[in-house]
């Protein structure tokens, strides 16, 4: 279109035209740049993308309405570290896509709606969180809802993709998702998005703890810090240093208040904490439990039993459980069997596991890495100028076992192993 043309459909003067395209004009009015959009038919993200170079205007008021994040319901264990370099990671430039991983239980929708609510709280960033949608797509649970029909649900505007783009592309914004929600025709989707609106950032709630896709940075979670236990050693300076014995401790205060402080109950709870292995989920199970086991009865089916005590009072199984069978049951022979070896030592570092393992030094160290990055391997805190060090999962070596019998509470004692048939994935 002429100058003429494009004042006499969209009303703005020719000199108005004039003056913007000789970049007399630094900052047009609002109005102008929307009767320009719909005189040049923009729509979706090229209109977005006229009233980003626009430069200052009305702040919008898409995201005033927005819900807040779902606030976490339980008093859970603290993960603030992880909140804090989550949030970190999410405000700096080039992350998109970050994909929070780690084995059910340790604790990724929590710290994903810590990091919403964090930000919606303080208004840094608008956050668009989808609840998860009722089951993934072609479970049988009725027919999925689209991924982009939802984000045009929560901020208001038509269900294709260009609509959603359009009204996401000039902001900042927030994106929380559960992949479980997920199929390839989404994840399609989701990417076209991060590609279309360079100010959005996607948060992905996954399990597959299988290195992520171009263009995504992976977050994995492991356990919690715990101290290493053993009986002599247990005392209530253990209870200082760690976060996690505090929290188990202030469970037993209101269910034993005269039992709680003392230096027996503080070694059972470190015990129990040692045993479960950190594990958030583990822990909060195992808190359940003290409204009919004192802290020395735990201590005691943790040494035993511990997916016993993994497993809510419920009967609902444990998913972190049939998580680490499966795991177990998808291990290369070379990698099941340096797990064994380790398990049966420990807390070990690389070096001690290169000297264990009695192959080359690469290969030792890459297995170690691959159990590591799994999540079977958990590290033990060391002390600075110390090597780092590691622990098999309490949990993985009563699996190997197959939980026939009581567990010493020192790992100095090699290990008798029940055969592969007691690691299959479960079925049901």
């Amino acid at each position: 279109m002429t100058q003429s043309q494009l004042a006499e459909i969209s009303t703005v003067s020719i000199r108005a035209i004039r003056d913007l395209e000789l970049e007399r004009t630094g900052s047009p009015r609002v109005q102008t740049v929307r009767l320009l959009a719909d005189a040049l038919r923009l729509d979706g993200v090229r209109r977005a993308e006229l009233e980003a170079v626009a430069g200052p205007r009305e702040v919008r008021s898409l995201y005033d309405d927005l819900p807040a994040p779902p606030a976490t319901l339980a008093s859970s264990i603290a993960r603030a570290e992880e909140t804090a370099s989550l949030i970190g990671l999410l405000r700096s430039t080039g992350h998109q896509l970050v994909r929070v991983t780690g084995a059910p239980g340790m604790g990724k929708t929590t710290l994903l709606q810590n990091v919403a609510g964090e930000l919606h709280r303080t208004g840094l960033v608008p956050v668009v969180f989808l609840d998860r949608a009722g089951g993934a797509p072609g479970s049988g649970h009725g027919a999925p809802r689209r991924l982009v029909s939802r984000v045009a649900e929560v901020i208001g505007c038509g269900a294709a993709l260009d609509d959603v783009a359009g009204r996401l592309a000039a902001d900042d914004v927030l994106l929380v998702v559960d992949g479980r929600d997920l199929d390839e025709r989404d994840q399609r989707d989701l990417r076209a998005l991060v590609r279309l609106c360079r100010g959005l950032r996607v948060l992905i709630e996954s399990r597959d703890l299988a290195a992520g896709r171009a263009g995504e940075i992976t977050f994995t979670l492991f356990p919690l810090d715990v101290p290493e236990w053993d009986r002599p050693a247990a005392g209530a300076a253990l209870a200082a240093d760690s976060p996690v014995l505090r929290y188990v401790l202030s469970h037993c205060a209101l269910l034993y208040p005269e039992k709680a402080s003392s230096p027996e109950t503080v070694a059972a709870v470190a015990g129990v904490c040692w045993l479960l292995d950190g594990i958030p989920a583990a822990l909060e199970s195992a808190v359940s439990w003290l409204l009919i086991y004192e802290p020395a009865e735990l201590l005691r089916m943790a040494q035993v039993s511990p997916a016993r005590l993994v497993t809510p009072p419920s009967g609902n199984g444990s998913p972190l459980v049939a998580w680490l069978r499966q795991a177990l049951a998808s291990l290369p022979s070379f990698q099941l069997a340096a797990l064994r070896d380790l398990a049966g030592s420990g807390p070990w570092s690389v070096s001690d596991a290169v000297a264990l393992l009695a192959g080359s030094g690469a290969d030792a160290a890459s297995a170690v890495h691959d159990l590591r990055a799994r999540g079977l391997v958990r590290r033990v805190k060391s002390a600075p100028g110390e090597a780092q060090r590691f622990v098999v999962l309490n949990l993985i070596r009563h699996l190997l076992r197959g939980e026939s019998g009581p567990q010493p509470p020192s790992y100095g004692v090699p290990l008798s192993w029940s055969p592969l048939r007691d690691v299959q994935p479960l079925t049901s």
